[in-house]
């Protein structure tokens, strides 16, 4: 193909302040279908990504995890550039976009109003109910209102409200009338994982694993956002319990407003177990991931409906077993459950923890059958195929 022409204007603009793999692969793969495209975020990983021929990115704000302010400050940025760029934005350019940051579906409704600038929705998390639940807002309270309200309308107007999950497509449809959209309905089409790029590799042919001295424990990792929603200290619980246990290594990966808890942890319960590090480059989450014998899916009580950890994915394309620590009734419950790839345990049971983790150790062929299926599971129905069920619905329902 010819070198893009960057003057040609986007058949679709992508908007996500932070599109990591999954996303961009999305992007990707949908533009090959109607190129050109364009990709707005403030990823670091996806901005430094080779550029294609038939998707352009664009470097825009990045969004900032662990300080209030600073997390404010990077949301306004984004939406002022979006708005900015939407402007400028010829009207036959379809947008799609997640949420994020808040009220982002917002401006695509203003200019659908103003110059009839179609667009599609895609729910990774439902806010403002996430916040609710685990942060500052209150249902009662004047902000809530408003975003209750900005949802309803910008969900109502789009061509179609996409979501990861059957619980998120059944809250979602309770928020908005759906069949005023497009579409007619919430559309649900679960994530996945490139499973030709996370893949098992042997520990003792992976460079991570020897570099952090893994080859021969018994890897039990949590690897994403330490955020709200996220049960982080019933793993903190159950790696002091099991502190003495020199075959069982912990090891919890990433950032967030809960990264100090883990931090402050470490060094109060002296968890020399434990291995605490930064979010690891992309070119390195293949040997990362697939490090993990048991991989930690770590949800907090009342986010059933509200959020599907993309992780689970990732974990079991990387051929771990999974322990979700969360209510039975969730979208991660329900994945367990029907692939026979890992235990459930509720959020807060430490004991209930450190006993699936020891049984797992004492049962290596169970061990090993839930690592395969996981993986079996990751090529069969998680794999990168999935976006072209993206791409049948806006070309079926939208009419790109």
């Amino acid at each position: 193909m010819n070198k893009m022409d960057k003057s040609k204007p986007p058949r679709i603009l992508f908007l996500n302040q932070m599109a990591g793999p999954l996303f961009r692969e999305l992007a990707e793969d949908i533009s090959k279908k109607w190129p050109p495209g364009t990709l707005f975020t403030g990823h670091p990983d996806t901005i430094k990504t080779v550029q294609k021929d038939f998707l352009r990115i664009i470097p825009a704000p990045g969004y900032e995890c662990n300080n209030c302010i600073l997390r404010l400050w990077s949301w306004f940025k984004y939406l002022f550039l979006a708005f900015f760029r939407y402007l400028f934005l010829s009207k036959n350019t379809f947008v799609f976009l997640v949420p994020f940051p808040p009220f982002l579906h917002f401006i695509a409704y203003l200019f659908k109003r103003l110059r009839g600038q179609r667009y599609a929705v895609l729910v990774y998390d439902i806010y403002p109910d996430a916040l609710i639940n685990f942060g500052p807002l209150k249902e009662s309270g004047l902000i809530t209102k408003i975003w209750r309200k900005t949802n309803r309308v910008a969900w109502e107007n789009a061509d179609a409200v996409f979501t990861i999950g059957y619980k998120m497509a059944e809250n979602l449809e309770s928020m908005f009338d759906s069949s005023k959209t497009s579409a007619g309905e919430v559309i649900m089409i679960p994530n996945w994982a490139n499973t030709e790029w996370i893949r098992p590799i042997p520990k003792e042919k992976n460079e991570f694993a020897k570099k952090h001295n893994q080859v021969d424990n018994l890897t039990v990792m949590y690897s994403g956002n330490l955020g709200q929603m996220h049960d982080i200290e019933t793993i903190l619980a159950a790696a002091k319990e099991l502190k003495n246990n020199n075959s069982i290594h912990f090891m919890i990966i990433g950032d967030g407003i809960k990264k100090k808890l883990v931090e402050e942890a470490k060094v109060r319960d002296q968890l020399d177990n434990l291995t605490v590090l930064p979010f690891q480059p992309e070119d390195i989450l293949p040997q990362s991931l697939s490090t993990a014998d048991i991989a930690i899916i770590a949800l907090g009580k009342g986010s059933e409906g509200l959020s599907v950890p993309s992780k689970t994915y990732y974990s079991m394309a990387s051929g771990a077993a999974i322990i979700a620590l969360c209510q039975g009734n969730s979208e991660v419950a329900l994945t367990i459950n029907r692939h026979q790839c890992g235990l459930l345990v509720d959020p807060g049971d430490v004991h209930g923890m450190v006993n699936a983790i020891e049984g797992l150790l004492g049962d290596k062929q169970r061990l090993n059958l839930y690592r395969r299926n996981s993986r079996d599971a990751a090529e069969k129905f998680y794999s990168r195929n999935n976006t072209s069920q993206y791409i049948d619905i806006l070309s079926t329902v939208c009419n790109i």
